[in-house]
């Protein structure tokens, strides 16, 4: 539990009940301190010990109700869909749905060079991206595809790779044969960082920004020049 002292936007557990008793009008104190023994809201505490409540717990609890009240939700997976929620998940009403990873991220034409914070566990990453558990294996094996620090969830660059490695499937490649692209990768990355890293460590106020465009600028380049590297052996050898 996190202990504050003086936070702006922090609202007392009466005033919590004020913004929400206009939709829920059987909400009372002791409901939302039986959802805060439960687990489903985790309110911060003054030095004093007085419960304080922030927009986004004030937001679950709104979903929380909403859940029970129109769908009719058990507490318990309530809490999975909260959980599911602060991974960066959309989950299904339909309790036989698992929660879904937002279509942005899977869709092969909408790669973005922007970090989510969305975490996934494996199963969640295996029925979001078509990906088999063998061909997972493989991937992690051959380091396409890594684990995060925490040992049970992967980030948003799994998921796409898992992705592409999972239509590539469909080609007869497996991830053994992908390995050649995972050792360019790295070397393409190797020498970028050799380039920009002068930059980075330059005393201007604004050397990391800079360097960080440049970072952006020469892989959009180096990546056309793979295209066309590519299309062009293609081209040579049609069959």
């Amino acid at each position: 539990m996190t202990i504050v002292s003086k936070r702006s936007n922090l609202f007392t557990i009466g005033e919590v009940l004020n913004q929400v008793r206009s939709e829920f009008e059987d909400i009372s104190i002791s409901k939302i301190r039986f959802l805060e023994a439960e687990g489903l809201l985790v309110p911060t505490r003054t030095k004093s010990g007085y419960r304080k409540f922030s927009h986004t717990d004030v937001d679950k609890l709104r979903y929380i109700l909403r859940m029970q009240r129109d769908h009719y939700l058990p507490l318990k997976v309530i809490k999975e869909h909260l959980e599911a929620i602060d991974r960066g998940l959309k989950p299904e009403i339909d309790q036989l749905e698992k929660p879904k990873v937002p279509t942005s991220l899977i869709d092969l034409n909408q790669f973005s060079s922007k970090k989510s914070n969305i975490r996934v566990t494996r199963d969640e990453l295996m029925s979001n991206t078509d990906i088999s558990d063998k061909d997972l294996r493989e991937a992690e094996d051959f380091g396409l595809i890594k684990v995060l620090a925490d040992k049970r969830h992967y980030d948003d660059n799994a998921i796409k790779t898992a992705r592409v490695i999972a239509a590539l499937s469909g080609f007869g490649l497996e991830p053994r044969h992908l390995k050649v692209l995972k050792t360019s990768s790295d070397r393409e990355s190797s020498l970028i960082k050799q380039i920009v890293s002068p930059m980075a460590r330059s005393k201007r106020p604004d050397a990391i920004e800079q360097a960080d465009d440049m970072m952006r600028e020469i892989q959009n380049l180096t990546n056309q020049l793979h295209t066309i590297l590519v299309s062009c052996s293609l081209d040579e050898d049609s069959i």
